[in-house]
């Protein structure tokens, strides 16, 4: 089945759901080609026992990227697995729960770890590893970061030197491994797509920095690629053609929830919506739920996920917001494979790309950047409507300032922007779905599948009483958020005629356009994020063109307060928080200012009063690839009910 067929609502701009805000980009650098097919060697581990061996380093120089990984031998999985470090300058171990881990090795020492834990057969194991680093002053690379993954599941590392050398261009290439893998390089990224396999495979990918002046720099990362179970009928592997990761655990472990939460939302064999009874809403539970109770439905991959949500709920402005919006979920699944985010209607959760909770470059490490698969989508058209957030006249979501070879820590406002734009607008899906008038009428027999597949969501009568009209825009929305190919009549679209089509219609944004379900979330999503935060969302309609200027046709700040729009605003609000006065709020809060037309998008940040642009006097850095390619976004509406 085509994922496009199921993945639907996608989000095109400036800054897109996943919480990334490309208003800048590195300045260009060179291309590297794919390296030719090589026959790689089979890595000799470290330690080998009879149930396991480990891979990796035992010697290292200081300020390298260590990984050590552990490969279950055939016949048998590892069902457990703990590692901690017993000796020497403290490392920071992000991933302890996983087959491989990585660190940084800071200073000179003698380290050393030990794993334990227990196989597929009830054998519980333990090993020692030794590792000596030494000091050590020459350039160096780091690959971020020795993992494990699923198999068939997408794979992706990240090279960078702390050297304050110019890098000229990056290689790639599989020096070793017990199966061979196709590599992507992507400058200083390479993905891969990981084998089906039937047992624990093991692989070793090389990377290598050269300098401007000659020199080079390598480093070496180990992937464990993992014989899991996959059902070809579970909700994931067959509704959304993934496999996803196998090390998600119930973020708090004594919750009453645990064992639902890790059996009913997000694996590889779940082919079945679990009960209300097993796992009910949130709201179904408690109307008034606290963080702590909120932190009993969250599922992560790594620790640090659930730590920054649970910060976020306790800190952010809009905490009260989310936990009244949570309690139309069943679960919050944060993860390093979710990309982009989305809510499911088959679960009752939402699902959280992690990229936008990181806080140190150490959490950053662990995330997957495999590209989106909608890249190209439009890419045949001649205009772009990207969208950003806006706040006291400059970006509010601010990624451009936290470039990764930097290695910075965001600050919690940083972290809180990149967040609460995504959790309003995956929060209206689930509010969509599950309005509060329902909570008291879900039967605990129904699942989420049945019951979504039974009740039409909100969004379906407002769509009928607040319809957008514009067919032209509805079909141009499918061939950039859903990718249909374009028709000649589409691609012969200027600029200037497209905002014909939008401008008078009454959509806050052309995401709008994608599907009813979008057109509510993004109503609430825009007006929570002005009355809430402050932050006034961009719309225009650009022109594409050579020099990367991108001229403005027509654009609107605040589009969601405009008068013609107020009433489909208000609509959605009172039916997700109705405890807001909307109209008076609407009246409070600034309404519409223009851009100039003619002038680039990006010297508009600041719009004076009377809508005419005041330029910036240095324009950021922007690539088309930027522009057209930061998308981080669908959502998974109605689900076609799995055949049994």
């Amino acid at each position: 089945m085509n994922k496009r067929a199921l993945l639907f609502g996608l989000s095109v701009g400036l800054s897109g759901c996943g919480g990334s805000n490309n208003s800048s980009s590195p300045s260009p650098t060179p291309q590297q080609p794919v390296p030719p097919p090589v026959t790689v060697d089979t890595p000799e581990p470290i330690a080998d026992t009879t149930f396991f061996a480990v891979y990796g380093q035992t010697e290292a120089r200081t300020g390298e990227a260590v990984g050590l990984a552990l490969r279950a031998n055939p016949g048998q999985r590892v069902k457990q697995i703990a590692w901690q470090q017993t000796a020497g300058p403290s490392v920071t171990i992000m991933a302890p729960h996983m087959q491989v881990i990585g660190f940084d090795t800071l200073d000179a020492g003698d380290y050393s770890f030990l794993v334990t834990g227990t196989m597929s057969n009830g054998q519980d194991f333990e090993q020692a590893i030794a590792l000596s680093v030494i000091q050590h002053h020459a350039d160096i690379a780091n690959i971020r970061l020795d993992h494990a993954a699923s198999e068939q599941a997408n794979v992706s590392l990240r090279i960078d030197s702390p050297s304050s050398k110019s890098i000229s261009a990056w290689r790639w290439e599989q020096i070793a491994g017990t199966v061979n893998v196709t590599l992507d390089p992507q400058q200083s990224q390479v993905f891969f797509d990981a084998p089906s396999v039937n047992k624990d495979e093991i692989v070793v990918i090389q990377g290598t920095i050269e300098f401007e002046d000659g020199t080079t720099a390598t480093d070496i990362s180990h992937i464990v690629i993992k014989d899991v179970e996959i059902n070809a009928d579970g909700f994931f592997p067959r509704y959304s053609e993934q496999v996803v990761s196998t090390d998600l655990f119930s973020y708090r472990k004594d919750s009453p929830y645990a064992n639902a939460l890790e059996r009913c939302v997000y694996n590889n064999t779940i082919d079945n919506s679990c009960s209300f009874n097993q796992l009910p809403l949130i709201g179904q539970d408690n109307l008034a739920p606290s963080t702590a109770d909120i932190m009993q439905r969250v599922l992560v991959s790594h620790p640090w996920m659930g730590e920054r949500f649970e910060q976020f709920l306790q800190r952010s402005t809009t905490g009260e917001d989310m936990r009244k919006l949570l309690r139309a979920t069943t679960a919050i699944v944060i993860s390093y494979d979710i990309r982009p985010s989305f809510y499911w209607s088959a679960t009752g959760a939402i699902y959280l790309d992690a990229a936008n909770f990181w806080v140190t470059p150490q959490e950053r490490d662990t995330l997957n950047s495999a590209p989106d698969y909608r890249a190209d989508f439009g890419n045949d058209l001649q205009f772009s409507i990207p969208w950003r957030y806006i706040k006291d006249n400059d970006y509010y979501i601010k990624s451009s300032k936290y470039p990764k070879s930097d290695r910075l820590t965001k600050s919690f406002e940083d972290m809180e922007a990149s967040v609460s734009w995504l959790m309003y607008h995956e929060l209206a899906h689930a509010n969509d779905f599950y309005p509060q008038r329902s909570w008291a009428n879900v039967s605990g027999t129904d699942t989420p599948l049945s019951y979504a597949n039974n009740n039409e969501p909100s969004s379906t009568a407002f769509s009928q009483s607040y319809p957008l009209t514009s067919q032209v825009m509805q079909r141009l929305a499918r061939v950039s958020f859903l990718g249909d190919s374009a028709s000649e009549l589409q691609k012969s679209y200027t600029a200037q005629q497209v905002v014909d089509f939008f401008e008078p219609d009454k959509a806050p944004a052309y995401y709008s356009y994608s599907t009813i379900r979008e057109d509510y979330a993004t109503l609430f999503e825009r007006f929570m994020m002005l009355y809430r935060l402050d932050a006034l969302a961009d719309t225009a309609i650009i022109e594409r063109d050579q020099d990367n200027i991108y001229p403005v046709a027509w654009g609107q700040r605040n589009r969601v307060n405009h008068p013609s729009i107020q009433l489909r605003t208000q609509a959605v609000i009172e039916q997700i928080l109705p405890e807001i006065d909307v109209q008076t709020e609407q009246q409070r809060l600034p309404g519409v200012q223009l851009f100039e037309p003619g002038v680039g998008y990006f010297e508009q940040l600041n719009l004076d009063p009377q809508g005419s642009a005041q330029r910036m006097q240095k324009k950021p850095m922007l690539t088309e690839r930027s522009i057209e390619q930061d998308l981080r976004h669908h959502h998974i509406g109605r689900p076609i009910t799995p055949q049994h």
